[in-house]
């Protein structure tokens, strides 16, 4: 009977010692890089304006600009990423995978004065897309 006991207590200590609660999905929103993620922004909009370029005093064409901050520190040092943005007024995918280090200012050029020119900024890590940060400027007469 006791070697019994024996062989049985190391059972009940391992099956004890394995169990863990069960892992809740909605809960995981504090990885910046999880499409959920609810913490401060990894993108951040810095300013933005709208310009009229000019050339000898002639007024060649109006333009938004938009200048961010990606805010790396929120990630794991070594994280390498790339920006992505996507104009939501016409659905163009700018790609910043080759802007080594990336730009922290996006032009949209020929703006109609009085529209809002919309930008969805994330950073791709790998082949992910983290969750999309909206920034709105109405291009100003």
């Amino acid at each position: 009977m006791k070697r019994k006991l024996f062989l049985l207590l190391p059972v009940v200590l391992g099956l004890t010692a394995c169990l863990k609660d069960d892992l809740d999905p909605a809960a995981l929103t504090t990885n910046p890089l999880d499409p959920d993620y609810t913490g401060p922004a990894l993108v951040e909009l810095v300013s933005d304006t709208t310009r009229v370029v000019t050339l000898n005093g002639i007024a060649l064409d109006t333009i938004v600009e938009q200048t961010i901050h990606v805010r790396s520190d929120l990630l794991k040092p070594g994280t390498d990423w790339d920006l992505y943005v996507t104009l939501v007024n016409t659905g163009e995918v700018y790609d910043y995978s080759s802007d080594i280090p990336p730009s922290n200012e996006r032009r949209y050029f020929h703006v109609v004065p009085g529209v809002a020119y919309c930008f969805d900024y994330q950073l791709k890590v790998q082949y992910s897309l983290t969750k999309a940060w909206r920034y709105c400027t109405v291009a100003e007469p």
